[in-house]
């Protein structure tokens, strides 16, 4: 059986990328083949780690093929096609956007492809670039979005909420002293990180779920202490984590000073109800890591 290729980095699997393998799809059907996703490891910064992006994938094609960059980046257009599209994976036809650039040095593009793949018997298929709102869904643009802290309106053209996924560390223990306990986070490196502010959140672990708050700052209430990345979670887990995997639903505030500890513990406690309200109008996001 034959298989569809569909290319690319696929940062943020957003709609735009949605869309691409969607169309893949459908020509797969019409034949009868697989759809095979071929991506690469992310760099930084960027909106998934690997683990991520493979799980979401997974949910959208048949197969999923991850290639360090450097095994392909000095293959020429043609040698690209010729052992891996149609070689190595068996494609039978490949699928790419408008912009993708393949080959050494980046090179060929989807014309390229189209007269190579006439030699190779491989179809190109080339899916145009998905609009919202009345501008292209991409990944550098949702990037500069979470950037910002709009994590609203960067869901919207990735179809689910940002996601950070952070290592468990021990804390200072004041969020605990105010009343608030929050489990601090090491942030995988490689991700965008979003403005500094509270943000309303869902977090995942394995086994469990909980709304909260997820914070990101550089503590100016406490100028001697280094900036932090932690969360409140409403239902904190029976069990030391290891690992927590944090959805943006809504950005609530900057970060900012306050004038005593007792400022800052009841505008958190304004933060929770703002959060909670919020929270309730939203249907719990799927997690991407631990079912």
């Amino acid at each position: 059986m034959g298989c569809v290729v569909a290319v690319g980095r696929f940062d943020g699997v957003h709609l735009g990328h949605q869309r691409l393998l969607s169309k893949a799809k459908e020509l797969a059907q019409r034949r009868g083949w697989s759809v095979l996703a071929y991506t690469f490891p992310p760099e930084f910064p960027a909106l998934l780690s690997l683990p991520a992006k493979v799980a979401l994938l997974r949910r959208l094609v048949d197969e999923v093929e991850v290639v360090e960059w450097e095994r392909v980046r000095e293959l020429s257009p043609q040698a690209f096609l010729r052992e891996e599209v149609v070689g190595r994976l068996g494609g039978r036809a490949l699928v790419m956007g408008p912009d993708h650039r393949f080959g050494r040095g980046r090179e060929a593009g989807p014309e390229q492809a189209r007269e190579l793949g006439k030699k190779l018997g491989l179809e190109v298929w080339v899916v145009e670039p998905f609009q919202l709102d009345g501008e292209v869904v991409s990944a550098s643009l949702v990037r500069e979005l979470i950037v910002q802290g709009a994590v609203e309106r960067a869901a919207r053209l990735l179809g689910r909420p940002p996601v950070l996924v952070g290592r468990v560390i021990p804390g200072a223990g004041l969020a605990r002293k105010l009343g608030f306990p929050t489990i601090n986070l090491e942030l995988d490196p490689i991700l965008v990180h979003p403005a500094d502010g509270v943000y309303a959140a869902w977090a995942f672990w394995p086994g469990g779920q909980a709304p909260g708050l997820f914070y990101q700052g550089k503590r100016p209430t406490f100028p001697s202490l280094p900036p932090s990345a932690e969360v409140h979670l409403f239902s904190p887990p029976p069990l030391a984590l290891e690992e927590i995997e944090v959805h943006l639903l809504a950005w609530l505030r900057p970060d900012q000073a306050f004038p005593s500890t007792t400022a800052l513990a009841q505008q958190i406690e304004r933060d929770v109800a703002q959060a909670r309200a919020l929270l309730a109008e939203f249907a719990p996001p799927r997690p991407l890591l631990w079912l």
